[in-house]
């Protein structure tokens, strides 16, 4: 018989392990979700048999985690696209460490300016990556782990209009409820309808005139199989230039960095899909 022990716990062959209850509840509400493709607490009580103060706890860890979002408004919780990491072959992590940062770092020596990889999460864009420790051109220093306002922002304004309509209208329900920065223009649909055909047509979201007002910025989609894995931003000094000028030196690079950034996601898991074992896996929704 084998036995192994650490510090004061110990386990041997014959021992018997009864399930863990908060990992069993945590996958029933997964399950749940998956099922419902979003679902309130009293539907998820009623499916998974979880009473309702267990369940806002076990949500609001995952919400934290980010592999659960809330929709403010009708009060469901959806999972995020970072659940899907899970059966991915790859982490969250992987693909912005292997894959955007050498793709960031190239762009930036070609363009000079900073550049950024910005994803979704929580109502918000979030700094993942960015190369301004780099950039000679860099007068605004945020950092890995920015936040960054959907609504007032390059990468917002390019996610919300590259990103499915189910999930756009999910989270502009979000940014009125939460009082975000620039909601009012929600309200305003017809306005804001425009700005997002706009950004469309001119190719890259738009921060010209906003806080911080020293600079400006343009920013584009990462797009893979009708999945928004984030955006490229590319921050530039405000004084002396225009939006127009910096997209016509910059766009086409900037459009080839988000197409590496998708092949090298992809890639990651078609790499993985080689070793033994392993089920073919995909990143299309």
């Amino acid at each position: 018989m084998t036995t192994m022990c650490a510090e004061n716990d110990s386990w041997s062959d014959g021992d018997d392990f009864a399930p863990m209850r908060g990992v069993v509840r945590t996958l029933q509400v997964l399950r749940a979700l998956n099922a419902r493709n979003g679902a309130t607490v009293v539907e998820l009580s009623r499916d998974t048999g979880i009473s309702r103060g267990a369940l806002y706890r076990l949500l609001e860890t995952l919400r934290e985690e980010g592999y659960v979002a809330l929709d403010l408004a009708q009060h469901h919780y959806c999972l995020t696209m970072l659940v899907r990491s899970l059966a991915e072959g790859f982490s969250d992590e992987d693909w912005v460490v292997h894959v955007a940062r050498p793709v960031l770092k190239r762009l930036q020596r070609a363009i000079l300016w900073p550049t950024d990889l910005g994803t979704f999460m929580d109502n918000a864009m979030w700094i993942r990556e960015t190369t301004r420790q780099s950039s000679t051109l860099t007068i605004d220093r945020w950092v890995v782990g920015s936040r960054v306002a959907m609504l007032r922002s390059a990468t917002g304004g390019a996610y919300l209009a590259w990103c499915p309509d189910e999930e756009r209208e999910q989270i502009l329900r979000n940014l009125v409820s939460a009082r975000e920065p620039g909601f009012e223009i929600i309200e305003e649909r017809a306005r804001l309808d425009a700005v997002l055909g706009e950004t469309r047509r001119r190719g890259y979201g738009l921060r010209f005139g906003e806080d911080p007002v020293d600079t400006g910025a343009i920013a584009v989609p990462i797009q893979l199989h009708g999945r928004l894995l984030g955006c490229v931003n590319v921050t530039f000094i405000r004084r002396g230039i225009l939006p127009q000028a910096v997209a016509e030196r910059c766009l086409a690079l900037m459009q080839q960095a988000a197409e590496d950034i998708a092949t090298g996601a992809a890639s990651l898991v078609e790499g993985d899909d080689k070793k033994p074992g392993r089920a073919r896996k995909h990143l299309a929704r």
